[in-house]
């Protein structure tokens, strides 16, 4: 099959601005771009003309459907389309010229290595903070994370990266299967990672190139940590899908176990940063509930 590159692009209640710099961003490096909308009542009508651009389409959800469904609805469009790869993109990331092209070539080089790849991403700087995130890989009491050294040139070894500007082939995804709908939003990418080692595929990091994306709301110092905040909406989704994966999930007994031990540091931390205390509790124990009885997808939104 011939390599063709499709952009999946999800968007809710996207910020124009932001949104123009990410289609900016993708011009010249994807063969395609699939824009799927999460935006309740949307339409095309909802956007600028300067945004119409033959090669791509825009597939409204009509509803918040959650970004798995949205992720899968762009892989199967892109899958029947005869692409051969697809790379997710959120709305406020955006590609640092040349990224779609490196990602290719590393993958190229690791295949022709004997590596199983599962997806392959660049190095992601935080906006806010401008820290580039670590690479997590399993250890015995859970997730390692190691600093990534941005002068390096070797593709590094993860359990998983963000949706956000990773590249995966539909063949792989064919093999390990697309995100869970049933998460609606957080550790969807997680999940799809550890579920993709299951079957001895790896991803990889690699600092040839950078993206900019915003992580969270806000953060805060908590007792010396560093703690990235959202919506409670945000938090609620944390907390159920953390407790799902730790009890029904496929993942890794360590990586459950970490899972399991981080829940309650959730509920703790999210509530005391929240400004309605109250209410975040209740909900969070809600969530907790929830992700014990599998009551998924919205849930309780």
């Amino acid at each position: 099959m011939k390599t063709s590159v499709a952009a999946v692009v999800v968007l809710f209640k996207p910020d124009l601005a932001i949104l123009e710099r990410l289609l900016k961003s993708l011009v010249g490096q994807v063969d395609g771009v699939f824009i799927v909308d999460n935006t309740p009542g949307a339409d095309l009508d909802s956007y600028p003309d300067s945004f119409a651009c033959e090669s791509w389409s825009y597939h409204p959800l009509h509803d918040n459907l959650g970004i798995a469904r949205a992720h899968n609805v762009g892989i199967d469009l892109a899958r029947d389309a005869g692409y051969s790869h697809v790379l997710l993109m959120d709305q406020d990331s955006a590609l640092t010229p040349g990224t779609v092209a490196t990602l290719l070539a590393e993958e190229q080089k690791l295949l022709a290595s004997g590596k199983k790849v599962g997806a392959i991403g660049p190095v992601v700087v935080d906006e806010k903070t401008g820290e580039a995130a670590p690479a997590i890989t399993s250890s015995s009491t859970g997730g390692k994370r190691t600093p990534i050294d941005l002068k390096s040139h070797a593709p590094v070894a993860t359990s998983y990266i963000i949706a956000s500007g990773s590249l995966i082939s539909t063949a792989v995804l064919t093999t390990v299967g697309g995100m869970k709908d049933e998460l609606f939003i957080d550790w969807v990418d997680i999940e799809w990672g550890e579920r993709a080692a299951s079957l001895g595929y790896v991803s990889y990091l690699t600092p040839l190139v950078t993206m900019r994306h915003s992580i969270g709301d806000e953060y805060v110092s908590f007792f010396g940590r560093k703690i990235n905040l959202h919506t409670d909406f945000r938090n609620y989704f944390i907390v159920r899908n953390a407790t799902y994966l730790a009890l029904w999930g496929h993942g890794s007994l360590s990586s459950r176990l970490q899972l399991a031990r981080k829940v309650p540091l959730y509920i703790v931390y999210y509530s005391l940063c929240s400004k309605r205390k109250l209410y975040s509790t209740k909900l969070l124990c809600l969530a907790l509930y929830d992700g014990v009885i599998k009551k998924m997808f919205k849930g309780r939104f």
